[in-house]
């Protein structure tokens, strides 16, 4: 056989294929229908409320994220006894079907992104009919594709939204189906083999002589089966990998759908799972998110409870310790704990199962602070495939050692299928046996099968793959698996791995390091402020602690924490509802501190108790109500503490030590004298200069504590406009090459002195760049060096991202950047492939470079993306694509960066102070204080009290404390209340030793970056 003529074999077997896939369903009758359409959702028990139409093929019911309930009626013809009977369905949209108790039985959907022609569109009726029986179910419909509306941008391809374009019942020939699905796999085969190779030719002898005996005729499907039997039975060779088969459907929490609709995404995905379960016996699935199964146990108890059976059987796993699948670049530390904390209380909760795995197949890169929260949070092992998307560079392994900034390790496997959306055809799981690095001295790797999302999980046709390649010639060996299992196999192996250490940078996305920044701010606040609220609140009685709030509040931002909400690469109807939800969040902890400050302090009206929850003094200026300026101030001693007017209210400045309750006394009125007149634009204090131009532009920094100028020879503060069209994916990436365009520059409208007095200096300017206007107020606080750049942005760019640079004299061949409950050190040079991919970073609080002679860091509130390029430091301020939604980021936006010179290193500045101070000002609680803290760090640098609340499972206080230098530190820290602390892990689970408080107080020392974390009894 030549090349040419084992081609046209081969596209004959392909053609017939295609031509089969349209026979098993056949000999069809109309199903009757009625629907009730509705804009949204309607539960179950209200569907006989709706009125009712009568529907058809070719009918649209209605339009994007609309509901209906279909009523569906129809007789199975009497010739049909005996034969299979199976319904095809395509209603324009999502479809849940119920069985007549009203529990979701089987979830349909239409196109997929994963094949223009993928339809998950029939359904058995009965495998063997009586003839005559009736049919009479209620199906959901929701008005959205598998993934939304739109696949990608600039395409014309839309869903079938509401368009009824299948409404059919017909007999089935399973033979035919079955022989379809033995065509998928050894075609899949043949195109993985060399065209001369034996086994190819054989192969395709094989495909063509069933093409033969099939003749066009599906009652000739058994025969034609017959003819490929003897492909399917030849063995694996003894030397062929394994791969553990899990069933899988990764659902985005929220994406190209709000997350109202994932909540039936779960119900569809769910039941079609147990639909499978019932019907494959060795058939494993698993799914992760337990707010997944959350939102499952609210709106359909009977199918949780189904859930919860399979997974007692064995046979559904329950996956991944956090909460949602959140992003792990902007998350702080405190929110990861809290996604473990709740995500595995819930599974121990509701069903007895603590799960040990870390499951993010598609997050955005990860943190190198993550290897100790994971084994602290109980899980041994971690998944994902999503590095396998970097642009630059191959990541050299797939199973190894994670070692992150504290040392810890964690077992990491990278599916080498580079997906978790395989179908088990021979094509990827060769592809998999190739591209597994450790293939050399591993037996196995793992496979995640089925399509997610709207997909509904593996389809029948996949484990039917899975069923062929368990023992196939030309494959590795395919075993139906839990993912636990395999993860324990390959623990045996551990001495054998490789190690990675530090984070594991994605080279993609890095625009969700900025897009949809008013949610990135919002989240900021939401974690600084609950953790500031569990510290005030902790003072009270454990009876009046605000327990089941604070967790509803917590799980609220957890969820927002998926990663595709809030690294900005969802919809906007996502992000509305985000938006509301953060400002709840921030409205009800307020109430809650407002409650809690009633049963603390002691009614007087000129008494204000202002509450440092930081671990470091805060030294700057409080904001106190209006009706407090123009009066004599003075702290419990009777000291007169500096004051100033300012737009809103009085500044005053003092000195909070850490965790401190300090309660402030409004005196006499005092005259308020007006503030010099000064034009220049400069702004100084003992301790620095700066001076500006009329563009804002920062053109002198001299550090008077060591004698030098930062920023000499260059300007800073530099508002740069650059063009941000990226080439693949918009709401996702920044490519490197938006430098090549040279950048419009941010230009003056008016400058001029907007705050002078004792507490604080202030320079306003107002800038237009593009069609956007810049409102920026330059603060600087009597005792400080740090220059806060307070900004205002009316916002109105398409494809435009909008940065700040601070090019500093400081040389240094790498930068210290704040990530959760740590830092990382990354190169500022250009060396290697590996360093120009890391051209923009996360980075959270602060990014700091330094020299023998000091340094310099740029500090914010609410930003993540960093360049960093030799000693200029630059900050992603916004951006604006638009897709996925068309209208991020418009409008007006509030954010603060500051700049901050210093001497010494990182670790011997007041950098990671002024950071904290940035992000977390004290609480103002009206009223005189009358209570002390539980817990304060009394002494030691180089550890932070970051957490104080009530245990989950008991009236113990827990604190959490962190090693924030990266070295050996000692701390002392002091109690109002309990005599022992005992350790815990970060899920409180475990009692791992004792430490007795003697006379209040007990010293620790921790590791580098350790997390400890104990209970106060």
């Amino acid at each position: 056989m030549n090349e040419k003529e084992f081609q046209i074999y081969r596209e004959r077997a392909e053609g017939f294929l295609e031509r089969l896939k349209n026979e098993f369903f056949y000999e069809t009758v109309d199903l009757q229908a009625e629907v009730f359409h509705s804009v949204d959702p309607v539960p179950w028990a209200k569907r006989l409320e709706g009125s009712y139409v009568p529907a058809a093929e070719g009918d649209c019911w209605g339009g994007l994220w609309e509901s209906a309930w279909f009523h569906i009626t129809g007789k199975v013809p009497e010739a049909w006894a005996g034969e299979p009977v199976w319904f095809k369905l395509e209603l324009g949209g999502e479809i849940l079907i119920f069985d007549d108790g009203g529990v979701p039985f089987c979830g349909l959907t239409n196109t997929s992104v994963f094949a223009a022609n993928y339809r998950k569109n029939l359904l058995e009726f009965t495998p063997k009919a009586r003839g005559g029986e009736t049919v009479d179910f209620y199906a959901e419909v929701g008005g959205n594709g598998l993934l939304g509306d739109e696949i990608t941008p600039g395409t014309d391809w839309r869903c079938e939204v509401g368009d009824i374009r299948h409404l059919k019942m017909g007999r089935f020939n399973v033979e035919a189906w079955n022989l379809a699905n033995d065509f998928e796999v050894l075609l899949s085969l043949l195109r993985t083999l060399p065209e001369k190779s034996y086994r190819a030719v054989q192969l395709n002898m094989a495909l063509n002589e069933a093409v033969s005996a099939y003749a066009d005729d599906p009652a000739n499907a058994a025969a034609a089966r017959s003819c490929v039997a003897p492909q399917l039975a030849m063995r694996a060779t003894d030397s062929a990998l394994s791969t553990a088969a899990v069933g899988h459907a990764h659902i985005d929490t929220g994406w190209l759908w709000p997350v109202r609709e994932t909540i039936r995404k779960c119900a569809r995905t769910f039941s079609s799972q147990l639909y499978n379960l019932e019907r494959y016996p060795d058939y494993v699935f698993g799914a992760s998110q337990p707010q997944l199964y959350a939102f499952v146990k609210e709106h359909y108890p009977e199918l949780y409870a189904k859930i919860r059976e399979a997974v007692k059987s064995g046979r559904w796993e329950l996956q991944g310790g956090m909460w949602v699948e959140a992003d792990c670049n902007i998350i702080s530390g405190e929110s990861m704990v809290r996604q473990f904390l709740a995500g595995k209380n819930f599974y121990m909760d509701e069903f007895g199962m603590d799960v040990r795995n870390l499951w993010l197949p598609d997050v955005f890169g990860y943190s190198a602070a993550m290897p100790q929260i994971i084994r602290k949070a109980g899980c041994d092992w971690f998944l994902t495939q999503k590095i396998s998307w970097s642009q630059f560079n191959k990541f050299p392994y797939h199973t190894f050692h994670w070692r992150g900034i504290d040392g810890t390790e964690v077992l990491t496997h990278f599916p080498p299928e580079d997906n978790y959306n395989s179908a088990l055809k021979p094509e990827q799981l060769n592809y998999a046996v190739n591209n597994f690095n450790e293939n050399y001295f591993l037996p196995e790797f793992i496979t995640l099968f089925g399509v997610g999302d709207g997909g509904g999980g593996p389809r029948p046709e996949h484990i039917e793959h899975g069923l062929r390649t368990a023992d196939l010639e030309g494959c590795p060996r395919v075993r139906f698996d839990r993912a636990d299992a395999f993860f324990a196999r390959l623990a045996e192996h551990a001495g054998e791995l490789p190690e990675w250490a530090g984070e594991l940078y994605l080279e993609l996305h890095r625009g969700t390091l900025t897009t949809q920044a008013r949610t990135k701010r919002n989240n900021r606040k939401c974690e600084q402020m609950l953790a500031q609220t569990e510290f005030i609140c902790s003072v009270l009685p454990a009876a009046d602690y605000p327990a089941e709030t604070l967790d509803r509040l917590w799980k609220v931002l957890l969820i927002n924490q998926f990663h595709d909400i809030i690294p900005g690469s969802s919809i906007r109807k996502v992000y509305e509802v985000t938006e509301a939800e953060h400002a709840m969040i921030l409205a009800e902890c307020e109430n809650l501190v407002r409650s809690a400050a009633a049963k603390l302090t002691a009614p007087d009206g000129d008494a204000l108790t202002v509450v440092n929850t930081l671990s470091y003094d805060y030294t700057g200026a409080v904001a106190l109500p209006e009706e407090w300026a123009s009066h004599r101030i003075t702290d419990g001693a009777g000291r007169e503490l500096l004051t100033q007017a300012g737009e809103n209210g009085v500044w005053v400045l003092g000195e909070f030590p850490p965790q401190s309750v300090t309660t402030l006394y409004r005196g006499e009125a005092v005259e308020a004298f007006p503030p010099e007149a000064d034009d220049s634009l400069v702004l100084e204090n003992d301790l620095v200069r700066y001076e500006f131009d009329a563009d804002a532009r920062l053109v002198a920094a001299f550090d008077k504590t060591i004698g030098r100028d930062v920023v000499a020879g260059a300007a800073a503060n530099l508002l740069a406009l650059y063009v941000d069209q990226p080439n693949k994916w918009d709401a996702w990436d920044v490519d490197f090459t938006y430098v090549d365009t040279p950048p419009a520059y941010a230009k003056g409208v008016k400058a001029f002195r907007s705050e002078s007095g004792p507490v604080r200096q202030a320079l306003t300017f107002e800038l237009t760049v593009g069609r956007s206007a810049i409102r920026q107020q330059v603060v600087l606080t009597e005792n400080s060096k740090r220059l806060d750049f307070n900004t205002e942005v009316d916002w109105k760019e398409r494809h435009r991202m909008l940065r700040v640079a601070f090019p500093t004299t400081v040389r240094a061949e790498e930068a210290y950047c704040d990530i959760q409950y740590g830092f990382v050190r990354r190169t500022t040079a250009r060396n290697t492939s590996w360093d120009f991919a890391r051209f923009e970073v996360a980075a959270h609080r602060y990014v700091d470079i330094s020299d023998a002679c000091g340094g310099a860091a740029l500090l914010n509130d609410s930003k993540y993306g960093y360049r960093l390029d030799a000693g200029t430091l630059d900050l992603n301020l916004l951006r604006s694509p638009t897709y996925p939604d068309s209208e991020a980021d418009q409008g007006t936006h509030f954010f603060t960066y500051s700049f901050l010179p210093h001497a010494g290193g990182l670790c011997g500045s007041e950098v990671m102070q002024e950071a904290a101070c940035l992000n977390r000002a004290p609480a103002v609680l009206p009223g005189k204080g009358t209570f002390a803290l539980p817990c304060r760090v009394a002494g030691g640098e180089g550890v932070s009290l970051e957490v104080v609340k009530k245990a989950e499972k008991s009236d113990a206080l827990v604190i959490r404390v962190v090693e924030t230098d990266g070295r050996r530190s000692t701390a002392v820290l002091d109690f109002a209340r309990g005599t022992k602390l005992v350790e815990t892990n970060l899920l409180e689970w475990t009692e791992e030793g004792e430490l007795p408080i003697v006379d209040g107080s007990v010293e620790l020392t921790l590791r580098p970056f350790e997390i400890r974390t104990f209970l106060v009894r």
